[in-house]
């Protein structure tokens, strides 16, 4: 499902100038803005003429000055550190056992000193094992760079809140999507708050996009913050999300705009209640009164978050490129070139979810004709080793298979239990069978063997997937302007715009690990093909190309770094 939002598409970040604003928090005033002539302020001066009120003017400046004002309170050193923490390159706390039991043991004597009638301390008297669990205190403590005392009063809001949106029966368990009511879930299948990729620093990335909660059914601000409870605390599982940190982004742009400041304190108040490493918030939006409507959170964040945020004003492409130098690639968002939010992955995440919490099994039916069956039904699944690729059935359960195909495949062992007994329920919700031949007549698989027959579907349809991602498609015609042509000493467009992003990246790609630099690697691939490129190879045949494989174009691509960094007489 798509939310359509105008952007010009017509504007590329590789070939436009971008010049730093004047102000490290994305816009500028009106002297800076005079000094500068890249598109980015050219838009932003043209904002500043647009239907604002005096009032709203002096409210946006007030918030530009309140963000300014943080950094002056910081000393050289603690800003040397933000910036290592917004880029992603700062070290990571060593954990031993030494370390993490003298902050448990300091955690421990300020929670008994304080806890006195608080819910902590209910919660505690309830289920004192959940609450005294060492791995959900370290949670608390690496959310708060391991300081005792703001750990301590992180966990009594925390409980605080858990109470409010849930009750005191659900106090002491982890909230599963079976905890939440069914207009909860309808609010969470919007996509308004999504898990996007991680950046090249392999911190998770939130995505929260307001406006498109008013392209749906009103819903309560109770609604909304079990939402952002449950996907929050669902990211933080990851014990690497927790280490690393977490970046959130509030995108309002186009149609997505929020409209009015409902409601964002509640939210803010109740994401700081949660065991976020909060590494920095991102404001991206096109509308001076976006920066408006922020401000509301910005002023009851403490002055050390403040220093924090980082406001990019422009048009989409203008944003994905400010972005883009703080590790944030444009293919980690659910966008697309044209602003179009994509819900595929994220309603994909939530089926996983589903699957994985749901309690109950879906139960296989047993087999339920001993004698053998010489007309099966439309809606019968046929294994016969043979083509029966028309058979109704058979077109309803290859379906299901391609439903369910990418859950299955990242899913866990009980995942992947689940999804097979829901497509044997689904078959049989219809009259459907799973029927084999015997003799010349039909008999229904045995159960031992349908799970297996299920699964093998599943295993066929991804070897065929690998197997056409590993060969070289033959084309024919002219090679695109975007195209990269590997092995011709002349260049056009797509190969050039490659070996510039190389130029750009090598000094950060010889920095990085091996995953990382793969990570890279694919965010060159993405933003080529992004824009219609291709990655192509002469064929022997005149006028005939070979169009390559991913693995094969990640190696040339790597190649290309290595050859950049050590120059050399080869061709590409």
């Amino acid at each position: 499902m798509l939310v359509q939002v105008p952007v010009d598409s017509n504007t590329s970040v590789f070939n436009q100038p971008f010049n730093e604003p004047q102000s490290c928090f994305g816009f500028c005033n009106d002297a800076s803005a005079s000094n500068n002539s890249g598109p980015i302020h050219q838009n932003r001066s043209i904002q500043k003429k647009d239907g604002l009120t005096e009032e709203e003017r002096k409210n946006k400046k007030a918030m530009d000055d309140l963000l300014s004002e943080a950094l002056k309170k910081l000393t050289f050193e603690e800003r040397e550190e933000h910036q290592e923490v917004l880029h992603g390159v700062n070290d990571l706390v060593f954990e031993d056992d030494t370390f993490l039991n003298s902050a448990l043991q300091e955690l421990e004597s300020h929670l008994a000193n304080t806890k006195s009638g608080s819910v902590y301390e209910m919660a505690e008297s309830i289920d004192a094992a959940y609450v005294n669990d060492k791995a959900f205190r370290v949670m608390f403590l690496r959310a708060n760079e391991y300081d005792a005392k703001s750990t301590a009063d992180q966990m009594f809001r925390f409980f605080d809140l858990k109470n409010q949106l849930f009750g005191t029966d659900k106090l002491v368990k982890d909230i599963t999507i079976e905890d939440l009511y069914e207009d909860d879930i309808a609010c969470l299948k919007v996509g308004w708050a999504q898990l996007a990729r991680r950046d090249r620093s392999g911190r998770q990335v939130f995505l929260q996009c307001g406006g498109l909660l008013l392209h749906a059914s009103p819903f309560t601000i109770q609604n909304i913050l079990r939402v952002q409870y449950y996907y929050i605390m669902k990211a933080l599982q990851s014990e690497e999300t927790q280490l690393r940190g977490t970046v959130s982004i509030w995108y309002g742009i186009g149609n997505l705009k929020i409209k009015s400041r409902t409601g964002l304190v509640e939210r803010f108040t109740a994401a700081r209640s949660l065991p976020q490493k909060k590494a920095a918030i991102h404001v991206c939006c096109d509308d001076a009164q976006q920066f408006v409507l922020s401000s509301v959170m910005v002023k009851v964040m403490q002055a050390n978050m403040r220093a924090r945020v980082r406001l990019h004003f422009g048009s989409l492409t203008e944003c994905q490129y400010q972005l883009s130098t703080y590790g944030i690639a444009p293919q980690s968002l659910p966008l697309d070139a044209f602003g179009n939010i994509n819900l595929d992955r994220h309603q994909r995440w939530v089926q996983s979810c589903v699957m994985e919490e749901t309690l109950v099994d879906l139960p296989i039916s047993s087999p339920q004709a001993l004698e053998p069956i010489t007309t099966p039904n439309e809606n019968d699944v046929l294994f016969t080793g043979g083509k029966v690729s028309k058979h109704i059935g058979n077109q309803h359960f290859k379906s299901l298979v391609v439903e369910f195909s990418q859950v299955y495949d990242s899913g866990t062992d009980e995942i992947k239990r689940h999804i097979v007994n829901e497509i044997s329920a689904k078959i049989h919700e219809v009259g459907g069978r799973f029927l084999r031949r015997h003799g010349a007549a039909w008999e229904e698989v045995p159960l031992d063997n349908l799970r297996e027959k299920i699964m093998q579907a599943f295993r066929n349809r991804r070897r065929r997937q690998d197997d056409s991602r590993q060969k070289a498609i033959l084309i024919e015609g002219e090679a695109l302007p975007a195209d990269v042509v590997f092995g011709r000493t002349q260049r056009n467009q797509g190969t050039e715009l490659l070996h510039r992003l190389v130029k750009e990246n090598c000094q950060e790609y010889d920095s990085l690990n091996r995953g990382m630099k793969t990570r890279l690697v694919q965010g060159i691939m993405q933003r080529i093909t992004d824009q219609g490129g291709r990655f192509i190879l002469p064929a022997p045949e005149k006028g005939k190309w070979l169009k390559l494989p991913n693995e094969e174009v990640k190696r040339r691509v790597s190649q290309c770094f290595r050859n950049h960094r050590r120059p050399s007489t080869k061709k590409v």
